[in-house]
């Protein structure tokens, strides 16, 4: 089954847009040709017989013009920008690390927005002239053409950079000061557009941010001047910012420290089915007459009124399967690749490892640790894909993988064994890295997903000692110890994440005689030095008693 595929976690080497040079190139050189006709024209240097013919071959110049402006706007649109979005999506579920990787990546589009634009400012800049000084005889129409190919480039430069999470927690008055939980950013930036003054032009101006329910969305699709109104359910806070310019890319307003909080008192069911958007109000003036007024609206996102995984499952299908880009509010497919489930489970179980674990913890943006081909492999065979590489999505939802046994209220030893799917056994095991495991896991002293069987065949190929850590496939929420011996055997220890709330698993395996005599955990590290020593027994040594006369004489006093 192949499950190999391009890490969205390895920073992408810089790479040149081969493409966009030789585009550019065939545009700027389209573009001289007419500058050298216009110039030609507007200077008086053509005699007033040959005049009409030189216009009819400026106006054939002018159609090569837009046609190379047109290839490179679809470049820019579709292969670029587009293709970017698009990968923000799938990316929105994983660490912080891995999404500013990506949005770095705006820093190069937005310099090559800005070649396109100074082509098209100058463009329209000389068309100007032309229809001025040469009414009538076909500068307008090209004039025309060009103003709304820039018109169309400009306004979708402005996107969402910053996009909400997939889930979001309303905020009580009582929670405001929990952050790391209810709070989020999100970012209006326009890529380009300095020809056209729109950062000097707008620096200051205010854009609005309502929330937005998933209906309004759809009427939004086809009447983008649709009156706004908010959700009647909740309240997005901030609802307004300025776009600022504080450096050479580009213009942005940002929406920092967002929440959302409830209007009215809600049921948790009522709400968790539906999904949100934000969309954000956008006027913008350009030094060409040009006015960009229309709407952007944010991917989707659920709002729940308390925690409810199965919502979250769903979500993070929905942002990393359905093609909400393309096709906005768009459902998910009903089957996916081996290599996008193993790439989207890698990205959410490091997201959900790097969640703040205190409430006064800001996010943290650390290199998250890759899952290895064997761990890919493991987690895909799980959920049963088919023979030609394909898994169902329903199976993530509802294939029981594990179970859990659930003590009945009235008595401390019964109780039934409850099947457990995979998203409900994959995200405990990421919560319980999370609360309990982070730094081994980080350390890589965690080998984390791996069967039983796998674990002894990987135990046996090494001479010494050894203990490997792993999650248990079948037992819900726990825990395994494979040990092989230094005689040989191997055997298998538990513990329930209680237990490691008790005593940190790094104390126990220094600590607990079951592990004395391990030397290394898998592959090759050194126990001790990895966990810091084991605590070395107390010898007791005799005491050396040299009883003097007094000590004798007081014995009596003791009975």
């Amino acid at each position: 089954m192949d499950v190999e595929s391009s890490s969205a976690f390895s920073p992408a080497e810089p790479v040149v847009d081969g493409a966009f040079v030789s585009k550019h190139n065939l545009s700027a050189e389209a573009y001289q040709g007419f500058k050298e006709c216009a110039d030609s024209l507007l200077s008086g240097k053509v005699a007033q017989p040959e005049q009409l013919a030189f216009i009819q071959r400026t106006l054939q110049i002018c159609e090569n013009v837009i046609l190379n402006f047109e290839d490179e706007k679809q470049h820019l649109m579709s292969d670029v920008l587009l293709v970017w979005a698009m990968k923000q999506q799938k990316l929105s579920i994983a660490t912080l690390h891995t999404q500013q990787l990506h949005y770095k990546e705006l820093d190069l589009i937005n310099l090559q927005f800005e070649y396109f634009g100074e082509l098209l400012q100058q463009t329209l800049s000389g068309l100007d002239y032309l229809k001025q000084y040469y009414p009538n005889v076909g500068f307008e129409e090209v004039h025309s053409k060009v103003r709304n190919l820039t018109h169309y480039f400009l306004y979708y430069s402005i996107i969402v950079s910053r996009q909400p999470p997939s889930v979001i927690v309303k905020c009580g008055e009582a929670e405001n000061h929990r952050r790391s939980r209810f709070w989020f950013n999100t970012e209006i930036r326009i890529l380009g557009g300095s020809a056209f003054g729109i950062d000097t032009n707008n620096e200051n101006s205010n854009v609005n941010c309502y929330l937005i329910t998933d209906e309004t969305a759809k009427q939004l699709l086809n009447n983008a001047y649709l009156d706004i109104f908010e959700s009647e359910e909740f309240c997005i806070e901030p609802n307004t910012t300025t776009f600022q310019k504080k450096d050479a890319r580009g213009i942005k307003a940002k929406f920092d420290d967002m929440k959302v909080a409830k209007k009215v008192q809600l049921r948790r069911d009522s709400v968790a089915t539906k999904r949100y958007c934000l969309c954000y109000n956008i006027q913008l003036q350009t030094n060409c007459g040009i006015e960009l007024v229309g709407k952007k609206v944010s991917l989707p996102f659920a709002v729940l009124v308390g925690p409810k995984a199965d919502v979250e499952a769903k979500l993070f299908l929905e942002r990393s399967f359905a093609d909400l880009v393309r096709h906005p509010l768009s459902d998910i497919p009903t089957h996916v690749s081996c290599a996008e489930m193993a790439d989207a489970l890698e990205m959410k179980f490091q997201a959900i490892v790097e969640t703040p674990q205190k409430n006064t913890d800001g996010p943290s943006v650390v290199q998250p640790r890759k899952f290895n081909m064997q761990t890919k492999q493991h987690l895909v065979m799980r959920m049963k894909p088919n023979q030609q590489g394909f898994l169902a999505l329903d199976n993530f939802m509802k294939l029981a993988v594990a179970e859990e046994f659930q003590q009945k209220k009235s008595g401390a030893s019964e109780g039934e064994w409850k099947l457990v799917p995979f998203y409900d056994w994959f995200f405990k095991l990421a919560e319980i890295t999370n609360k309990y495991l982070y730094s081994m896991w980080y350390d890589g002293l965690i080998y984390g997903f791996c069967s039983k069987e796998d674990a002894e065949n990987i135990l046996r190929c090494i001479p010494r000692s050894v203990l490997l850590v792993r999650f248990s496939d079948i037992e819900y929420g726990k825990v395994k110890i494979s040990v092989k011996s230094r005689n040989g055997e191997i055997r298998h220890h538990w513990y329930e994440h209680a237990d490691l709330n008790a005593r940190s698993l790094n104390s126990e395996l220094l600590s607990n005689h079951k592990f004395s005599d391990v030397d290394l955990i898998y592959p090759d590290i050194d126990l001790e030095v990895a966990l810091g020593g084991r605590n070395k027994p107390r010898v007791r040594l005799p005491r050396n008693l040299a009883p003097d006369e007094i000590y004798f004489d007081n014995q009596g006093a003791a009975t």
